[in-house]
């Protein structure tokens, strides 16, 4: 009761002005792109995206979380890859579900754009699930449907498509990011049955294998996704299938002069991730049977070695996560418009690891071994009511964590009651969205100095969205808060309480073993408008945010991850025509603005005497008292359709930080140069890419 009145005073005093789902400029199909309406996200929260829109948007490089940052409240906390902070929250909040089902993290080189430039639970340099595969799909930044749960952050809801029915139907695609090739056709001559096969092997992993040479750092990754369909009268089954490998290889630089103290080692970093499911659903007169069964795994090893004898570092680094889902799911209609959801849930995370640090200074060795389990059973009951649908739900969830004798880890296990209300009114002309849910934490992979915890972190959370149109324009907002009590926390030198919510990577310097509430709250506006077919369109969103955590003397210090503020625009046309052979053709221009406040980060002072380490981070025991600045960054989509009679070619060129803006992405102590130094993000990156559909 103490959490839900907290979190009730919390959002007391916002403003309220919300959204329901908008578009980025309508839904159309792009030429040559079997574009479906058949996948519909499981939420009416749900911000639903189409492959389309990530084809044609600027900086996706057709990737489905890159598609994600352009929405409101979402912030990639590094341009060099996929980390997605979602309303202040950690990216390790952030879970993956693919056709419904809870995986890994599937995406290439997880130690992309990181401090340490250790692996990830959640994000990459680019997602292992080609756009070539994927039916439109959706993202959930909070109201779960009762039949999903342990993510506090976002949910990836990711859809396959299936494969073309109708006859033969070949994909390529070649860019600066990879070669794709897929295939898809139907089986047997009742033509319900189909596959789509889709390779791709990266472009700098061609040219490194060429003899190419990028400053002494080679980056490659390959990827197979398989998905087999099967419809008939009352249902379908699918089966799917991923898997990939993924390197990233740094050399020190031989004969040349050193410019930071990244450049005094070798590096390499190796991870493989692996895949595979059943979903099926049959629907008969009494209701609709659905729900499926996955096992997923990714292994990252990294190594890394001084090249200089004074001081001499190495470290080694092994961090292997699986997950096997089940799930069970029956809905029923009961009449005058009500219905009953029942099913039950479970899912298995486990966490492996021998991670040594450091050897010749002071060593931290961490063996994590967190297997988590926790099957869970549901029941939601919706109804019309009030002008509108009301849908309440109770999800009960088991948990225990039970790490192996002798290796790291805490041990706890409980039962969480976690209800979930939604409401929804209106219609296209206005739509009103309320919805709460409590959400059980995954246990976070840290260092952790407790044996045992009371019971894991639970997440409540409230989100009141209003979307208005009026006349050409649709507007809306959004009041959001989350309220996260005990969460596990480090005290930094006694001082400073550092909730796992400010945490990316593992920190090996940090050791958790107190608690602390934390919260996160804000405000939404959006604006969208026009048409591609007529015109300019856009989309264009502010958010307001705070995330934070109570420390010992009762006060709200900020997080890492509160920007404070969040500004994004999407502006794009198209112009259609013929080309000289009569052709159908389609020009097209996309640009998106980006802006966020930086990264909040705590004060940089040199290690102590004889403390050598890889990177110095600051230091948290003031807080995070400095922030990185304001980020900026314009990216640019330029693109030709042309549309033959066997074939449909587009040509585009993305640019990503088309002005080369200079924004920073952390700052660090460098042993090397004696003082701190900034590591920038990303400048101008231009991303050439052809593609070509055969029917």
């Amino acid at each position: 009761m103490r959490n839900l009145l907290s979190l009730a005073l919390l959002l007391a005093h916002l403003t309220v002005s919300a959204q329901d789902t908008l578009t980025f400029g309508g839904i159309y199909d792009l030429p040559g792109a079997e574009v479906r309406a058949t996948a519909r996200p499981v939420s009416a929260l749900a911000q639903r995206f189409t492959i389309e829109e990530v084809y044609r948007l600027p900086g996706t490089f057709y990737d489905p979380a890159r598609l994600v940052a352009l929405l409101p409240g979402v912030v990639q906390t590094n341009d060099q890859a996929n980390h997605l902070s979602v309303r202040g929250n950690t990216p390790n909040a952030n879970l993956w579900r693919l056709n419904g089902q809870a995986i890994v993290n599937p995406n290439h080189t997880a130690n992309a754009g990181t401090f340490y430039d250790f692996p990830t639970l959640s994000g990459g340099g680019v997602n292992a699930i080609s756009a070539q595969m994927l039916d439109n799909s959706g993202f959930l930044a909070g109201g779960l449907p009762v039949e999903y749960g342990y993510a506090g952050g976002g949910t990836f809801d990711l859809r396959l498509r299936p494969g073309s029915k109708t006859g033969r139907r070949y994909q390529a695609q070649a860019g600066f990011i990879g070669f794709d090739l897929s295939a898809e056709a139907s089986l047997g001559p009742a033509r319900r049955t189909s596959y789509l096969v889709n390779s791709r092997y990266s472009f700098t992993g061609l040219l490194a294998d060429l003899g190419a040479d990028f400053g002494g750092e080679s980056i490659r990754f390959a990827d197979l996704n398989a998905h087999l369909h099967r419809s008939y009268d009352r249902g379908e089954w699918s089966v799917f299938l991923l898997s990939g490998g993924s390197s990233n290889v740094f050399r020190y630089p031989e004969g040349e002069e050193i410019t930071e103290q990244k450049e005094l080692f070798d590096i390499e970093f190796n991870s493989f991730i692996t895949a595979a499911g059943f979903t099926f659903s049959r629907t008969s007169d009494r209701g609709k049977l659905r729900g499926g069964i996955s096992a997923s795994a990714v292994n990252n090893d990294r190594f890394q070695r001084s090249r200089n004898a004074n001081p001499f570092l190495e470290a080694t680094q092994r961090l292997d996560q699986s997950v096997w889902n089940l799930n069970l799911i029956y809905d029923r209609a009961l009449g005058d418009g009500a219905t009953l959801t029942v099913g039950t849930e479970v899912i298995r995370t486990a966490f492996e690891g021998d991670m040594t640090f450091a050897t010749g200074g002071p060593e931290r060795t961490f063996r994590p071994d967190v297997p988590f389990l926790s099957p869970s059973a549901y029941a939601a009951y919706g109804v019309d009511v009030a002008g509108g649908r009301l849908t309440a739900g109770l999800r009960v969830s088991y948990y225990d964590v039970a790490p192996a004798a002798g290796l790291e880890g805490f041990a706890v296990s409980g039962t969480a009651l976690l209800p979930s209300l939604a409401y929804r009114a209106g219609g296209k002309g206005a739509r009103l969205t309320l919805t709460a849910d409590r959400v059980l934490n995954r246990p976070p992979l840290v260092r952790s100095g407790l044996d045992e915890l009371d019971d894991l972190p639970v997440t409540n959370r409230l989100d009141l969205r209003y979307r208005v149109r009026a006349g050409a324009v649709t507007l809306g907002g959004a009041a959001f808060g989350q309220y996260t009590p005990d969460e596990l926390a480090s005290l930094v030198d006694g001082q400073f309480l550092l909730s796992a919510n400010n945490l990316l990577e593992v920190d090996p310097n940090l050791l958790f073993d107190a608690r602390a509430d934390t919260r996160r709250y804000g405000l939404e506006l959006e604006a969208a408008g026009g048409r591609r077919n007529a015109g300019w369109y856009y989309r264009g969103s502010l958010t307001l945010l705070r995330a934070e955590t109570q420390q010992s003397d009762n006060e709200w210090e900020r997080d890492r991850f509160g920007t404070d503020f969040i500004t994004k625009l999407t502006l794009g046309r198209e112009w259609t025509g013929t080309d000289r052979k009569d052709r159908p053709r389609t020009n097209g221009l996309n640009l998106a603005l980006i802006a966020h406040g930086g990264e909040y980060y705590g004060e940089v002072t040199p290690p102590a005497e004889g403390d050598i380490r890889y990177f110095t981070p600051p230091n948290y025991a003031t807080g995070f008292g400095n922030d990185l600045t304001t980020y900026f960054r314009p990216d640019l989509r330029l693109y030709r359709t042309i549309v033959r009679s066997r074939t449909t070619n587009t040509l585009a060129l993305d640019i990503q930080n088309a002005a080369n803006v200079r924004n920073v992405s952390g700052v660090y102590y460098d042993e090397f140069l004696g003082r701190p130094n900034e590591r920038l993000q990303l400048g101008l990156i231009p991303v050439l890419s052809y593609r070509i559909v055969w029917r």
